[in-house]
């Protein structure tokens, strides 16, 4: 980190951790996310029973009903294959696998699919030096010091270099910034995960073809397997970001990893040659055992222990991949995790590892007890509820902020603020009022205003429009009482198309409301990340000096102000 960063990160990190104050962007806030239509697939898998593929309904149903045991799963939607058929599909919760899905460093293995056609065209080689491909190495003394680092080294996170995400999210050039960003280590002798070498992939096929990555994916991969209304985030320069940043939909997901299971064959077509899809799927380097059970292929994790691959994002985004039994399963969740520390890991290896007979009979009440387990999973199942009396102390009252914390406070969880550099201009009231059957939460900032139906019994699904941002959440309300007996509206506001979920908690004392405010991934992940970055003499001095201190108590308490706010409201007159 040079210090032109280290300046720009503390200051983001100071003004997100001031509380009483509203977060200032440090770069222009720009548009990042369009609607994207809930919608089915073209060229949808066909879907076959489970045990036509040799798979028991009954072990499915068990596979589904522990990942919702594990509440640290935070699981949200299963998709399971064999043999290019579709033989269970399950949403958990409010979610809806018609949504398009944010994946995190999963879409790292999809650049590495475009990377493998250039060098199928003979565009690029593995070997190709960086140096080469980029203007913006041209001095005599940058050549130099990038002497060595290939295309493979990006491939395999062993570029040596330090530029990581944290710092992108305040620099505009990131190929200038990258290129003549200091070493940690020369290229190829150490594995050092950073989205920012996919991101060098990224940029490599914009050289390389004179189009953008999307478009060039959307002529050989996207538009014969039928994937639509896809969205890839840029940089500031208008590269997809490539290591994060890819909204598609669980099932053309699932259509990229059908297509490595096959050696680069779709539906009789090869888009892929097999030889590629081999050597991203071998091991070339060796990553930590912390990380989890998998070595590192071409930005497609290997199993160490196993005969499988992973495309992997991080909070739970997978697609795992049993070669040997031709066995897929495709998940998202909200875990408190960055790669594959996830119980989750261990329990799909119990349930799928191993093999399976090309068939079993017919179960047809497996089927239905299958069927019906998979319905009980999603709240859309259930029945709506009508508002009762114990709405009463909430509905068709207003209540204004009376508290200068509420600075930062904002219907969007901080995850996503951060993502988008989106960030509140502070809560300043909210309301309960009824519309159509339904109670709605009405949440004022100081610059926008959003109307939130909220479902009883069943999920409310509506688009919420944050400057231009656009995402779909589904409220699911329950009034109820704390262990006061005060009575609570409770609130949960699912982000159906990323990992995350606002919980709000109305507290009704009398004439005053107190709001409470929590999220997924929420105070556990965070303050861990802030734990684990006041160990490191890079982040150490500019964490003490920007949260005020670095011991992992004072930092869980700095954690718990920003991300689970208490704000206390007066009711409003007239």
């Amino acid at each position: 980190m040079n210090l032109t960063t280290a300046s720009h990160t503390f200051q983001l990190l100071t003004r997100i951790m001031d509380v009483r104050t509203a977060t200032e962007p440090f770069l222009p806030t720009a548009v990042e996310k369009p609607a994207i239509a809930l919608g089915d697939v073209q060229q949808p898998f066909p879907r076959a029973t489970p045990e036509s593929q040799g798979v028991s309904s009954r072990h499915i149903q068990s596979f589904l009903e522990e990942l919702g045991r594990g509440r640290e799963l935070y699981s949200q939607s299963v998709m399971i294959l064999r043999n290019g058929r579709v033989i269970c599909e399950a949403a958990y919760g409010s979610q809806d696998l018609r949504a398009a899905k944010y994946t995190f460093s999963a879409c790292k293995s999809v650049v590495s699919l475009a990377i493998g056609l250039l060098i199928d065209d003979g565009m690029l080689s593995v070997e190709d030096e960086i140096a080469s491909i980029f203007d913006e190495a041209g001095t005599a003394s940058l050549r130099r010091k990038l002497k060595g680092m290939t295309v493979e080294d990006l491939l395999t996170m062993r570029s040596g270099v330090l530029f990581t995400e944290a710092e992108a999210l305040t620099e505009t050039d990131w190929v200038r910034r990258f290129l003549g960003d200091a070493m940690k280590s020369e290229p190829g002798a150490e594995f050092a995960y950073s989205s920012l070498n996919t991101y060098m992939l990224s940029a490599i096929v914009c050289r390389k073809t004179g189009k953008t990555l999307t478009e060039f994916l959307q002529e050989r991969l996207f538009a014969p397997m039928g994937i639509t209304d896809i969205h890839w985030e840029t940089c500031p320069k208008g590269i997809e970001k490539g290591g994060w940043g890819l909204y598609i939909r669980p099932e053309d997901l699932a259509k990229l990893g059908q297509l490595v299971m096959d050696g680069g064959m779709w539906q009789g077509q090869r888009l892929l040659s097999r030889e590629y899809i081999a050597a991203a799927t071998t091991a070339h380097a060796i990553p930590p055992e912390t990380t989890g059970d998998f070595n590192y292929g071409y930005q497609i994790w290997v199993g160490r222990h196993e005969n499988t691959f992973l495309f992997n994002g991080m909070l739970g985004q997978n697609v795992l991949g049993f070669r040997d039994s031709g066995i897929l399963v495709l998940t998202h969740a909200g875990a408190d995790t960055d790669f594959q520390e996830s119980r989750y890991f261990e329990i799909v290896s119990r349930y799928f590892g191993g093999t399976f007979p090309d068939r079993l009979p017919e179960d047809e009440a497996a089927q239905a007890a299958l069927a019906d387990a998979v319905r009980a999973l999603s709240a859309y199942s259930r029945e709506p509820e009508a508002i009762g009396p114990s709405a009463a102390p909430f509905l068709n009252r207003s209540f204004t902020v009376q508290d200068d914390r509420a600075a930062s406070v904002g219907l969007l969880p901080l995850t996503l603020q951060a993502l988008y550099n989106d960030y509140t201009a502070g809560v300043t009231s909210v309301a309960v009022s009824s519309r159509g059957g339904l109670p709605e939460l009405i949440y004022r900032e100081k610059d926008a205003l959003y109307r939130l139906p909220v479902g009883l019994g069943r999920p409310a699904v509506t688009t919420l429009d944050f400057r231009g941002n656009v995402f779909h959440a589904a409220a699911l309300g329950r009034f109820t009482h704390d262990e006061e007996e005060r009575p609570v509206f409770y609130i949960r506001l699912d982000f159906i198309e990323t990992p995350c979920v606002r919980i709000i908690k109305l507290v009704s004392d009398g004439d005053r409301l107190l709001l409470r405010q929590t999220e997924t991934p929420g105070v556990p992940y965070v303050s861990g990340k802030l734990c684990q970055a006041a160990q490191s003499p890079l982040y150490r001095p500019l964490l003490l000096v920007a949260a005020g201190g670095t011991e992992e108590d004072f930092l869980i308490y700095k954690t718990k102000q920003i991300l689970s706010p208490e704000i206390m409201c007066e009711e409003s007159e007239g």
